[in-house]
């Protein structure tokens, strides 16, 4: 388990920078269906969409 990082008094509350490395292949697919400078709203999309459809199966 990661412990939590105490975050600097310049850094925003309520979130997390979390570095993460992608396939070059995944992320080219991710890069075009996102769009330019959709990248992280699409991710975070994708993984809340992830995490809903785990959740209604192991109900």
């Amino acid at each position: 388990m990661q412990e939590k990082n105490l975050k600097a008094h310049f850094e925003r509350s309520g979130s997390t920078k979390k570095n993460i490395r992608f396939e070059d292949d995944l992320l080219d697919k991710i890069n075009n269906a996102a769009g330019p400078g959709n990248f992280s709203a699409w991710v975070k999309e994708a993984c809340l969409e992830k995490l809903k459809r785990d959740s209604k199966s192991s109900s």
